[in-house]
C-alpha cells in the first residue's frame, strides 16, 4: 500500500493527487507465516512437556523408584504407604495389623532389613538391565521385586512379594475363639488347622475360651520367617475339664460357693473350667444333724477329692443347778442335732446373704435379727463394700449346749473357719484368707423350728468334747 504523509492519504500512484508529495510504499505484513510461527511455538510446548511427563512418569515407575519408596516407608513406618508395595493376601488379618507385625519383626533386626533393602536394589537393576537374577537364598527375609499390570496405561508396575508363609494352630478344646494382633481371626480346636499367607513378622496369637462363665486363655508371641515347612503353634488355654470324686457319691457338688445341682458320683466329666485357682469347688451332704462340707478344692487341673469328715454326736448331758423355781434341764439327742443343723444352715445362709446383701437368703432368723441384717446391709452398700468367701468347717462345744427347761431357748458355742476377704464392690482378683472366730448363738424355737436369735463374739471355744461339719 502506498500512503502520503502530508495528506494522509491511500494513493496507487507514486505521488499524490491532491498535494504532489512523494507517496511512501509501506510492505505488507506477512499475517500468514507469523501464524505459522505461533503453531509451531504451542506444539513444541507440548512435545516438550510430554517429552518430560513422559520422563517423569517413566522415573516415578521405575524399578529403583519404587525400591526407593519402599525403604522410605520403612524408616518412617509409614504403613499405608507400605501397603501400596505389599499385596495384601490373608484373609484372617487386616492389611494395617499384617504390617504393623511386619514392621515389628524388621525394626528388631535392623540388619536383616538393611540387607532386605541392598538385595530388592539389586533386583531392581536386574530388571532395568533386562538380567536374570538368582535370588538370595541366604537371607532371613526373602522378598521378590516382580512386575505387577501396567502402570500410567504405559510402564509396568511393580509389588514386593514375600515368600508365603502358613500356620498350623490348635487348641485342646473345640469351638476355641482364635485371636491375632487382637483382631478376632475364627475359631481352632484339638484338630490342628492351616492359616495364611502371612507376611514376615512378630504375631500376637490368642485363644480365649468361655464356659460357664468362666474365660480361659492361652497366649503366644510369634516370629514368623519364611520357611520350607509350615509353622506349628500349639496355644493350649488355662482350662481342664472336671472329674470329681467324693467319698459320699451323694453329696451335691458346689462351684465358687453354687449349688451345682448334680451329685458328685454323676457328674463324671464336667467343665472345662480355669486352673488359675480362681475355681473353688466343695461337696455338701445333708445328714439328720444337719448339712457337712469337704474341705474346699482350688482347682489346678488336678481331679479334685472332696472328703467329708461326719461323726455322730455322742449324746449330750448337761448336769446344771437350778434354782428351786425353775424346772429341770432337759435335753436329748435328737434337740442338738436339730440345733446344730439350725446353725449350719444360718452360716449356710449368712455366707450366701453376704455376697448378694439381700436378708431374703436367710432361712431361720427371729424378726429381730432379721431387721438387725438389714440394717446392716444397708450400711454395706453405701459404702460400697462386698464381701466373698466360703464356710471352712464349724466346730460345735458340745460342752457349751444349754437348753432350758422350757426346751424354747438354746445357747451354744461354735468355732467358726472361713475362707473368705472383704472388699470393695466390683473388684477382682480377690484374695481370700482363712481365719477362725468363736461364736456363741443363742436359739429360740417358734412353731417347732429353731431360730437364730443373736451371735455374740467370744474370745475362746472349748473343743474338748467337740463336733465338727
Amino acid at each position: 500500500m502506498n500512503w502520503c504523509n502530508q495528506c494522509k492519504r491511500s494513493e496507487a500512484g507514486a505521488f499524490c493527487v491532491k498535494c504532489g508529495q512523494k507517496v511512501v510504499r509501506t510492505r505488507e505484513t506477512p499475517l500468514k507465516k507469523s501464524r505459522w510461527l505461533l503453531w509451531g511455538g504451542i506444539v513444541g510446548g507440548i512435545l516438550l512437556v510430554l517429552i518430560g511427563s513422559f520422563v517423569t512418569l517413566k522415573w516415578i515407575s521405575s524399578p529403583e523408584r519404587i525400591v526407593e519408596q519402599f525403604r522410605d516407608a520403612l524408616l518412617e513406618e509409614d504403613y499405608e504407604a507400605i501397603g501400596k508395595f505389599i499385596p495384601d493376601t490373608n484373609p484372617l488379618l487386616s492389611q494395617e495389623a499384617e504390617l504393623a507385625s511386619f514392621v515389628s519383626l524388621l525394626k528388631d533386626h535392623p540388619d536383616q532389613r538393611t540387607l532386605l533393602v541392598q538385595d530388592l536394589e539389586r533386583q531392581a537393576r536386574g530388571l532395568s538391565d533386562h538380567t536374570l537374577i538368582k535370588p538370595n537364598e541366604s537371607l532371613l527375609l526373602q522378598m521378590t521385586l516382580m512386575e505387577d499390570g501396567k502402570a500410567f496405561y504405559l510402564f509396568k508396575d511393580y509389588v514386593i512379594a514375600p515368600s508365603p508363609i502358613y500356620v498350623e494352630v490348635g487348641t485342646q478344646f473345640n469351638k476355641t475363639t482364635l485371636f491375632i494382633n487382637k483382631e478376632e481371626s475364627g475359631t481352632i480346636g484339638e484338630d490342628s488347622k492351616k492359616i495364611g499367607p502371612f507376611l514376615p513378622g512378630s504375631y500376637h496369637f490368642e485363644t480365649k475360651l468361655e464356659n460357664e462363665g468362666y474365660t480361659m486363655r492361652g497366649e503366644a508371641e510369634i516370629e514368623l520367617v519364611p520357611s520350607d515347612e509350615t509353622v506349628q503353634v500349639d496355644l493350649p488355654v488355662n482350662g481342664a475339664f472336671v472329674m470329681p470324686d467324693s467319698n459320699y457319691e451323694d453329696a451335691r457338688l458346689f462351684i465358687n460357693g453354687k449349688d451345682t445341682g448334680i451329685a458328685v458320683g454323676d457328674t463324671g466329666e464336667i467343665g472345662p473350667y480355669p486352673t488359675d485357682g480362681s475355681v473353688v469347688m466343695h461337696a455338701e451332704k445333708t445328714f439328720e444333724a444337719g448339712v457337712v462340707k469337704s474341705p474346699s478344692v482350688h482347682f489346678e487341673g488336678e481331679a479334685p477329692f472332696f472328703s467329708i469328715d461326719y461323726r455322730e454326736p455322742e449324746p449330750v448331758v448337761i448336769e446344771k443347778e437350778v434354782a428351786a423355781d425353775q424346772p429341770e434341764v432337759v435335753q436329748d439327742q435328737d434337740e442338738t442335732n436339730l440345733i446344730i443343723s439350725a446353725v449350719n444352715t444360718y452360716l449356710t445362709d449368712w455366707v450366701y446373704a453376704y455376697e448378694n446383701l439381700e436378708t431374703d437368703y436367710f432361712s431361720n432368723l427371729t424378726p429381730e435379727l432379721q431387721s438387725y441384717f438389714d440394717e446392716r446391709f444397708k450400711s454395706v452398700r453405701e459404702n460400697n463394700a462386698a464381701f466373698t468367701g466360703e464356710v471352712v468347717e464349724a466346730a460345735f462345744d458340745l460342752d457349751s449346749l444349754l437348753i432350758d427347761s422350757s426346751g424354747k431357748k438354746a445357747e451354744i458355742d461354735v468355732l467358726v473357719t472361713m475362707d473368705s476377704a472383704n472388699h470393695e464392690r466390683g473388684e477382682s482378683n480377690v484374695k481370700t484368707e482363712v481365719t477362725s472366730s468363736g461364736f456363741h448363738y443363742k436359739l429360740v424355737k417358734s412353731g417347732g423350728k429353731w431360730l437364730i436369735d443373736s451371735r455374740e463374739e467370744v474370745d475362746d471355744v472349748d473343743l474338748t468334747n467337740a463336733v465338727v461339719y
